[in-house]
């Protein structure tokens, strides 16, 4: 199986003096990357955890919940106009060409199989880039903890992008996340010269809710697209 596991940015020199240095995200056209077709597999593996619950009284209490992380995509339009968007309260995108294979609540309703092998997945979306609809232009690949806990505080935990047969070109441990963020823009997919360009992007989302997600994800593109 080819794997093609990204850094988060590539560093290029300005060339404006010698410390001079601009970081930019890493992008490619998905032609130019070793997958096979246009449907990808955005899948997430992460073990049961534990986690102490939020205010004073359960810390001093130790009274601890489960750490239920969440994939989602959001689809928008050429003016970045939500068009639709999949996770655990849709399953299905209204031309169905993204689908959500279901939603695990705390990584162990999988079975035992999937906290040990990195080649079960909790959960997966499957994204059939050819059946979706031109109106849309872009598409946002998110990753969340439904309660607000950091992501990183997962005992064990694997994130990737693929095609359907395994070729990655994504792949990340989610206990090295450098950050306490309870939501992650991990990549953009637009459309671009009839095809669609893969971009990384690893914003840490400053919250975990749907909408304000959301609002973040269109504010960041339209310093590119706006």
């Amino acid at each position: 199986m080819a794997s093609t596991t990204q850094s988060p940015t590539q560093t290029v020199d300005s060339g404006s003096t010698p410390q001079a240095s601009t970081t930019l995200p890493i992008t490619h056209l998905l032609s130019e990357l070793p997958i096979q077709g246009s449907t990808l597999l955005y899948g997430l593996n992460f073990k049961y955890t534990e986690v102490i619950k939020k205010g004073l009284i359960n810390r001093l209490k130790k009274n601890k919940t489960t750490l239920d992380i969440d994939l989602s995509c959001v689809l928008l339009d050429q003016k970045l106009q939500v068009i639709d968007k999949v996770w655990f309260k849709q399953l299905r995108d209204s031309s169905e060409a993204i689908r959500h294979q279901g939603d695990s609540l705390d990584g162990k309703d999988r079975g035992s199989a999937a906290e040990i092998d990195r080649n079960v997945d909790v959960e997966t979306i499957e994204l059939r880039l050819a059946h979706l609809p031109e109106t849309v232009c872009h598409i946002a690949l998110v990753i969340s903890s439904y309660n607000g806990y950091p992501i990183r505080q997962v005992e064990r935990g694997n994130l990737y992008l693929s095609d359907d047969e395994g070729n990655e070109i994504y792949s990340s441990d989610l206990t090295l996340i450098a950050h306490d963020s309870a939501a992650i823009c991990v990549a953009i997919l637009s459309r671009e010269l009839e095809e669609w360009r893969y971009t990384q992007k690893d914003w840490a989302l400053s919250s975990h809710e749907m909408g304000k997600m959301i609002e973040q994800i269109q504010r960041d593109l339209s310093r590119i697209y706006g």
